[in-house]
């Protein structure tokens, strides 16, 4: 009986460590975000410090815009944590999805929520043009370059002589796609105009790549576990403690929010009402043969190492019709300013989206549809309130207790 005893008072006290047990300890150590994110090959100018500041320059520059109105920082607001903080659908032209942060974004290897873009530079030449973002257009943008001194030697330092704009048409492309008269013009000089218009994209990409986000007390949970300090750990909320046992355990979060930014960086039909093989977005589906015919992803022209394993990655994809309705796992730091939630912006709070995994509010029937891969995320979690309640705390904890874009 003493022994029993024994056991069971150990078998507590352990639960209660703030330094955890083995394997849990392990499985949380593999959160720790990294010194630093891999170098983009097929971006020479990535960690060019001119490059940078030429794209912080563009990343706020609205005169990149067709009317003028609007910049990457329209959506991607610094002081909202890099998110627009509107509700869904949003903008004029009503966006179904939803903005996400560009905390840590150099840290993905897929962007977008559908994936249709395989690198950094890629995905910031896209809003550009897009007629429901900054209806913008490549020559207006490098004409717009031109008509800036400034702008235009920082270009010049960083990519050396500027393309002559002459004898052009106003826009290479209309809701139609190319216009005849860009088609006109032969494929060297296309291929100069678009190289022009991607070293942009590249510049913001290097300005995105500084984008780390701020320590939080995951974080210094996460220092004090390595080091094994428990005075440290025991400063580490208990109801988030549990929470994260929850997480890499009983709530299986894991299995897909796993690595440094809590994100597999692959693609999940979760069974949302939006996504499966009766929604109208297609997600993965569609996003692959977007990707693999856009002639700015990774392995074509325009990359500074188009055989780089990012370039392989893209060519190996094959369209599954199970990626109908897969969206790419979304990181989960900085939740706390980011709201609201999912790739359609549906849900407004961390507890709307935990009572969705766990007791299926609004999913889609288990029986309708598809799962992905042969996962069982229509399953019910079946956490209590309090459970619940704890892993609300854990996911509050992955962002700063003041953002330092609100002090």
């Amino acid at each position: 009986m003493i022994v029993v005893f024994l056991f069971l008072l150990l078998t507590v006290g352990s639960a209660d460590d703030p330094l955890l047990t083995e394997p849990d300890r392990e499985r949380a150590l593999r959160f720790q975000r990294p010194g630093n994110f891999s170098p983009d090959p097929s971006n020479r100018y990535g960690q060019k410090s001119e490059a940078v500041r030429f794209g912080e320059v563009l990343f706020a520059e609205k005169g990149l815009s067709g009317d003028g109105q609007r910049s990457c920082a329209t959506c991607h607001d610094p002081q909202l944590d890099f998110v627009d903080g509107e509700q869904h659908p949003r903008g004029l032209s009503k966006i179904p999805r939803d903005t996400p942060t560009l905390w840590d974004v150099a840290g993905q290897r897929w962007w977008g929520w559908d994936g249709r873009w395989d690198s950094l530079w890629m995905q910031a030449l896209a809003p550009i043009e897009s007629p429901e973002e900054m209806k913008g257009d490549r020559l207006l943008a490098l004409r717009f370059i031109e008509s800036r001194s400034e702008l235009k030697r920082q270009y010049e330092q960083i990519f050396g002589a500027f393309p002559a704009l002459e004898g052009l048409p106003r826009r290479s492309r209309d809701r139609l796609g190319p216009v005849p008269q860009w088609l006109a013009l032969s494929k060297e000089r296309r291929r100069e105009l678009n190289r022009a218009f991607v070293n942009l994209g590249k510049a913001i990409a290097a300005f995105e790549r500084t984008l780390v986000g701020p320590t939080t007390p995951f974080d210094q949970y996460l220092a004090a576990l390595a080091a094994e300090d428990r005075a440290a750990a025991a400063r580490y909320p208990e109801a988030a403690r549990r929470g994260l046992q929850l997480f890499i355990g009983k709530a299986m979060c894991v299995s897909c929010h796993n690595g440094p930014l809590l994100s597999d960086g692959e693609f999940h039909d979760t069974g949302m009402l939006t996504s499966g093989p009766a929604a109208k977005d297609a997600g993965r589906y569609g996003g692959a043969q977007e990707l693999q015919k856009n002639p700015f992803r990774s392995g074509g022209h325009y990359s500074d190492q188009p055989d780089a394993a990012g370039a392989k990655r893209t060519a190996r994809l094959r369209r599954d019709p199970s990626m109908w309705g897969a969206f790419r796992t979304p990181p989960l730091r900085y939740l706390r300013r980011t709201a609201p939630y999912f790739h359609n912006g549906s849900a407004p709070d961390l507890e709307t989206v935990v009572r969705f995994y766990s007791r299926r509010d609004g999913a889609r029937p288990s029986t309708a549809g598809h799962g992905h891969q042969g996962e069982t995320l229509l399953t019910a979690l079946a956490l209590t309130e309090e459970e619940e309640r704890d892993l609300v705390r854990f996911l509050e904890t992955l962002s700063p207790v003041a953002s330092p874009t609100s002090e």
